[in-house]
C-alpha cells in the first residue's frame, strides 16, 4: 500500500515528540550538575525539537485539508492543531531564550509542562486516529476518490499539494480559533476528550478486595 500525502504527519510526529523529554531531562541534568556540555547539548536540543516540530506541523495543517471528519473530530483537530502550533511557538521562545543563556529552573519547568501539555494533544491525536477513525476510513474510498482528496506522497503533485494544502490548514485553524476566542463559533465540550477519559475509567472493572468478590447481606 503506498503512503498518501496525509499520512506524512503521524510520520513525522514522532520526532518532537521523542526529541522534547529528552531536552527536559538534558536541561534538568545540566541545571543541576552545571554541566556546560550538557547545557550545550540541551540548547541544541531545544532546536531539534523546534525543527522538528516545524516540520511536523507543515504536514499537520496540510492533512487536516486532506482527511474528512464530522463535527466532533473536527473539533477535536482544531484543538490538537491549536495545541501543537502553541507548543512550537513556545519551544521556539525556550530556544531562543536559551541561546544566550543557560539552562535554568524556570527554562525546566516551562519544558516539564511542554511535555506534558505534548502529551495531552497527541492524546487528542490518537484519539482522532483510533476512536474516529479520521484518516483511515477514507482509504476505503476508490482510488480515483483517494488521489484527489489526498494524493500519492511521491508523486509528482505531493510537493505542490502539500504545501498548499498546508498553507489551506492554517488560515482555517487560525480562522476558526477568531471565531472561537470571539464567540462566534462554540466547540463540541466531548472535544476535549474528557467524556472519552471518564468512560473508559467506568469501564475498568470493580476492584475487588482481599482477591475475593464482597459478599452482599440483607439488611
Amino acid at each position: 500500500m503506498e503512503t498518501r500525502v496525509h499520512e506524512l504527519h503521524p510520520t513525522l510526529i514522532h520526532a518532537p515528540l521523542a526529541l522534547l523529554p529528552t531536552t527536559v531531562i538534558v536541561d534538568l541534568a545540566a541545571r543541576f550538575s552545571g554541566d556546560r556540555r550538557l547545557d550545550k547539548a540541551g540548547r541544541a536540543l531545544w532546536w531539534g525539537v523546534v525543527g522538528s516540530g516545524l516540520l511536523a506541523g507543515v504536514a499537520g495543517m496540510a492533512a487536516s485539508q486532506e482527511v474528512k471528519a464530522d463535527k466532533h473530530p473536527r473539533d477535536m483537530m482544531f484543538l490538537h492543531g491549536l495545541g501543537n502550533v502553541t507548543l512550537v511557538v513556545g519551544a521556539l521562545g525556550v530556544a531562543l531564550w536559551r541561546t544566550s543563556h543557560r539552562a535554568s529552573l524556570f527554562s525546566n519547568l516551562v519544558g516539564l509542562g511542554a511535555f506534558a501539555f505534548a502529551s495531552y494533544t497527541g492524546w487528542l491525536g490518537g484519539e482522532m486516529v483510533y476512536t474516529h477513525g479520521v484518516g483511515v476510513k477514507e482509504l476505503t474510498m476508490k482510488d480515483g476518490e483517494l488521489d484527489q482528496l489526498s494524493p500519492r506522497l511521491f508523486s509528482r503533485q505531493a510537493p505542490a499539494r502539500i504545501l498548499r494544502d498546508a498553507v489551506k490548514g492554517l488560515g482555517w485553524l487560525l480562522g476558526r480559533a477568531r471565531r472561537v476566542f470571539s464567540g462566534v463559533e462554540q466547540l463540541d465540550p466531548s472535544a476535549y476528550g474528557v467524556k472519552a477519559i471518564e468512560q473508559k475509567l467506568g469501564e475498568q472493572p470493580p476492584v475487588e478486595h482481599g482477591g475475593a468478590r464482597p459478599e452482599l447481606h440483607p439488611v
